[in-house]
């Protein structure tokens, strides 16, 4: 007779690591900071469209930038690696054999479902859906060695980087001929050399380079799910984002690495942590500053050099990593007893709060709620960055007096477990 396989409650609090909770809730709390501007403004990226009253508010967009933008989101993609690690390795623990694969493959499965709802219906930004389609790729790597994974990443960083300098030589290219063309009378320019000079204006000159997007404000719910099915091509196959595909695979295989190693329980398994941990700050801090001066200063220049554009191809994973090393250093040593707890529980509900807060954002911004839609300078944006936070942080701590896990996180749960009961 076959033994029941498992119970669908909650890992216990024994069974947690805390320092994961600690960075999550980090991570969850970074990732408001960039992803409230595309509730914000019609083109958050542009460094002079929207949002700026003052030369104080590109001063604010450098440092946010520079110390937010894509590093929150690196950190939250390398723990999701670390949390299906996990979800697999203790489902094999548990001895059910060939059913963990199938356990593994329904949770993600929801989580594309969970994702794909959102996406639709609450904020075309999702990753939830393309954290499960890389979250199957995953599946591979549940038993390589550290020195097998790390030879693993090489794949994916050596694509990127070969990827950037195309995108360089390809700019060199351009500035060429468009320096050749410019010798030349504007009489007696053949049309390709014309061409090549207009093509660089267009690319180097405030405004042109642009890419026209709907400035028209979501005023209603109807107008707002409309808007998410023009973003959102889950419909026409588009399953993933292409444009993080391989950076979504580097820092989840990353977070993988780094379980192994042992850090999120005791960072002083790894030898030399502190000096190694500091190195990585300093050179990715120096790295983002370079990259986020040239975004925010010159960003109608275009890199032209190989070994600057290979500096640029990983700012935010770098710096990403370093705060995951900083932190969870931090936390062991002398955070995880203090009034910091409060993260570590917005970190449990991670997946709940994720979403809740691309609802409160919709209820700010757009016409079905306060209307707000580029109506902040960059400056106030942080304000309302700081209420969001305090009303999430507050209704985590209300939540888990009363819960052992986020809502979302128990139906999740349940969904996962429901055939397997």
């Amino acid at each position: 007779m076959s033994q029941p396989l498992l119970s669908p409650a909650p890992t216990s609090s024994s069974e947690r690591i805390g320092t994961l909770d600690f960075l999550r809730g980090l991570a969850i709390l970074g990732i408001l900071v960039i992803n409230i501007e595309s509730f914000s403004y019609p083109d958050p990226w542009s460094p002079f469209k929207n949002g700026f009253s003052g030369p104080e508010d590109h001063t604010v967009r450098f440092w946010v930038y520079f110390l937010a933008q894509g590093k929150f989101f690196s950190m939250f993609t390398l723990l999701f690696g670390v949390g299906f690690y996990i979800f697999l390795e203790r489902l094999e623990a548990k001895g059910v054999g060939l059913k963990a694969l199938d356990i593994y493959a329904r949770r993600l499965l929801w989580l594309f479902i969970i994702g794909v709802i959102h996406a639709y219906l609450i904020w075309d930004g999702d990753v939830l859906y393309h954290y499960a389609v890389c979250g199957f790729l995953l599946f591979p790597f549940r038993s390589f060695s550290i020195r097998q994974l790390l030879m693993v990443l090489c794949i994916p960083i050596g694509i990127l980087l070969f990827n950037d300098y195309q995108h360089t030589l390809r700019a060199q290219n351009s500035l060429q001929a468009y320096e050749a063309a410019i010798q030349i009378s504007e009489d007696e320019r053949t049309p390709d050399e014309q061409r090549s000079v207009d093509q660089w204006i267009r690319q180097t000159t405030e405004g042109k380079s642009e890419l026209r997007v709907d400035e028209t404000p979501r005023q209603t719910l109807l107008e707002s799910w409309a808007a998410n099915a023009t973003h959102t091509r889950v419909h026409k196959g588009a399953i993933l984002y292409q444009g993080i595909f391989f950076r979504t695979l580097i820092m989840m295989i990353l977070g993988i690495l780094l379980y192994k190693s042992g850090i999120f329980e005791d960072y002083r398994s790894v030898k030399y942590y502190w000096p190694l941990t500091i190195t990585i700050l300093i050179l990715a801090l120096v790295i983002n500053y370079h990259r986020y001066q040239h975004w925010t200063y010159d960003f109608y220049h275009p890199v032209t050099s190989i070994w600057k554009g290979w500096l640029f191809t990983f700012p935010k994973e770098t710096l990403g990593l370093a705060y995951i090393l900083v932190f969870n250093g931090l936390y062991q040593k002398w955070l995880k007893n203090s009034q910091f707890k409060i993260i570590s529980i917005a970190g449990k509900m991670a997946l709940t709060n994720y979403i809740f807060q691309s609802i409160l954002c919709g209820l700010i911004f757009y016409g079905y709620g306060l209307g707000q839609h580029n109506e902040h300078s960059r400056s106030e944006l942080l304000w309302i960055v700081l209420v969001v936070w305090t009303i999430q942080l507050g209704l985590s701590w209300w939540w888990m007096k009363r819960n052992t896990q986020g809502p979302l996180e128990w139906m999740w749960r349940k969904l996962t477990y429901k055939s397997f009961n």
